[in-house]
């Protein structure tokens, strides 16, 4: 059913969730080991901790997704918010994370078709350049934990990063939305010609089961194959007709 497919693409987008936030927390241990004071510590492992949380929470709320479809763009919106802070703890422009916007943005065209896709795409842009005109115009006013590079690239190079990245999710969200409603017409597709199979077999059934006479099947050497009499069927015959 529909509710049981919307179920399953949120259970696997929590699991997406846990993966991806075990790989950025093995990486980032890693890194800290081989590279100390690369980005800070504390707030990038509090956000992993609160994604874990937050998947534990959506997990209690599984059974109440079809009915309530606000909470699933809720957790879209969450993990919008959740990308844009890891990016801005580990340098906003000269950060290394903002393909990790992309992956909303696919999940959501799967989710909620191609305009839940783009809705995704304009939150993202939206917070990607509030981070990255937030460190131009004023620097000195981030909190002390956020990374910052001493010497910010030019506003040119900035810009055109910003508005190549913003180019990427409105292109990743349309390409993803149209894969993703072929998928869904497909399977439409689908059952409709299951359906009418199943009619159509019923209907051969209906009329078989109807014949007064009986009916008699024949392959292409005139050997009886199947002998249908009144209800009684014989099936197996090989004589010659």
């Amino acid at each position: 059913t529909e509710a049981a497919t919307v179920r399953a693409r949120v259970l696997w987008l929590v699991a997406g969730r846990l993966i991806i936030s075990t790989t950025l927390l093995g990486s980032a241990t890693l890194l800290q080991f081989t590279v100390p004071g690369v980005f800070p510590v504390d707030p990038f492992f509090f956000l992993i901790g609160l994604t874990y949380g937050l998947s534990v929470v959506y997990l209690s709320m599984l059974k109440y997704v079809e009915r309530h479809p606000w909470l699933v763009n809720a957790q879209l919106w969450i993990d919008v918010l959740l990308v844009s802070a890891f990016i801005l703890v580990t340098g906003g422009i000269s950060s290394d994370f903002s393909s990790l916007y992309l992956l909303p943005i696919i999940a959501a065209t799967i989710i909620r078709s191609r305009s839940g896709g783009l809705q995704v795409a304009a939150l993202s842009a939206c917070g990607y350049f509030a981070i990255v005109a937030s460190q131009y115009v004023s620097v000195e006013q981030f909190p002390l934990w956020v990374a910052r590079e001493p010497d910010l690239p030019a506003v040119r190079f900035a810009q055109y990063v910003a508005a190549t990245n913003v180019c990427g999710f409105v292109g990743v969200a349309l390409l993803a939305g149209s894969l993703a409603e072929g998928l869904r017409s497909a399977d439409a597709r689908l059952v409709d010609a299951s359906a009418a199979m199943a009619d159509l077999r019923a209907f051969n059934a209906h009329v078989i089961d109807s014949l007064v006479s009986g009916l008699v099947t024949a392959d292409a050497q005139w050997r009886v194959l199947t002998f249908n009499r009144a209800a009684s069927t014989i099936t197996g015959v090989s004589s010659e007709a």
